[in-house]
């Protein structure tokens, strides 16, 4: 048994490898430190052509804070190497860093790399037994195969970092143009979770459904609503997830009952917050349900291109419109974009 371990790593990202290696070496320590090491210029290339975006350090000591976080005797810490050139150049910048680093002196380190053992474990950590640890004798993975295609390795990912791969897709438009039911048999279709409008349900929960009551404020609270609902939905998705409407829709509603914008919603308008928007066109029939404004085509038309501007004119760049066809060539056709982008076919 030793007395105080670590265990160092880049976890670009964490996995299933990881985390059960973390814990049967833990088993081996009275104290256990993991050592989230994150050296931005080494790690910018692990990205290019694959299907991930970058990750933070905060972003990995997060997840593997909360993976660990029923556990007393380890304590997560994150490490920025700042310009430490990579091995075998950084080994005594990096030795020196690590001894900084972890609070208390420490008589084990534990890792997968026997090379590691003479070329920097033994001259820059005296003293300090390296412990070779194979993480993958129970799950054959790498974090390069989960970022070339995290959909395929999808259940080697840690629950807690599955957020960061989850590809969301915006479902939007004017009303009676079939969204919501778009958005629900979309999100059954792929196993995964869907937000809700939840401007639909805000004069029912707060006003007994009499709209007539709305005041500029009412607005920012349902955008700040719908951004709970939604990333309750993206923590809990399946690769991929459906989110029908968004702030920019809240603010075109505001534009409809106030006759102005609030122009704090315009805080919750991420343009770059949605893999793909898919914005529905109004040329399917009417359907009214107490709570639409008009049937009448012309103003249907000009309202779907109000709401397409208003996307145009805050940077919304990745939309597809859905136009033409029945319900369920509409269907058809947003679960291949769907697929597509899961894919990286999408471009």
């Amino acid at each position: 048994m030793y007395k105080v371990g670590v265990y160092p790593g880049k976890f670009t990202p964490p996995h299933r490898g990881h985390l059960a290696a973390i814990l049967e070496a833990s088993c081996q320590c009275e104290k256990f430190y993991v050592l989230v090491s994150h050296n931005a210029a080494l790690e910018k290339p692990l990205y290019e052509g694959t299907n991930t975006k970058p990750i933070s350090l905060k972003q990995k000591t997060k997840w593997l804070s909360i993976e660990l976080e029923d556990f007393a005797h380890i304590k997560v810490i994150g490490s920025d190497e700042g310009d430490i050139p990579g091995y075998p150049e950084g080994w005594r910048q990096w030795a020196e860093l690590v001894k900084k680093t972890i609070p208390e002196p420490f008589d084990a380190i534990f890792g997968g790399e026997p090379e590691y053992a003479e070329e920097g474990y033994t001259a820059y950590f005296p003293g300090v037994k390296y412990v070779i640890h194979d993480r993958n004798k129970l799950y054959p993975i790498s974090a390069t195969e989960i970022r070339r295609n995290p959909y395929k390795h999808w259940d080697y990912i840690l629950g807690s970092a599955r957020e960061h791969f989850v590809k969301r897709v915006l479902i939007t438009g004017t009303e009676s143009c079939g969204k919501t039911t778009l958005t629900k048999m979309l999100a059954k279709i792929f196993f995964t979770s869907w937000a809700r409008e939840e401007g639909r349900y805000y004069s029912e929960k707060y006003f007994g459904r009499n709209e007539t009551v709305y005041e500029l404020d009412d607005f920012l609270q349902i955008s700040w609503e719908h951004r709970q609902v939604e990333n309750h939905a993206t923590r809990t998705a399946n690769k991929i997830v459906f989110i029908d409407t968004d702030a920019v829709v809240t603010q075109y509603y505001c534009q409809m009952y106030m006759g102005k914008e609030n122009p704090k919603i315009e805080s919750l308008i991420e343009p770059n917050r949605y893999d793909l928007i898919l914005l529905m066109n109004p040329d399917v029939k009417w359907v009214a349900d107490g709570l639409r404004f008009s049937g009448e085509q012309e103003q249907r038309i000009a309202l779907h291109e109000r709401l397409r501007r208003m996307y145009q004119d805050r940077g919304f760049e990745n939309i597809i419109e859905i136009c033409g066809g029945d319900y369920q060539e509409r269907l058809q056709k947003a679960m291949e974009i769907s697929n597509s982008l899961i894919n990286g076919e999408l471009k």
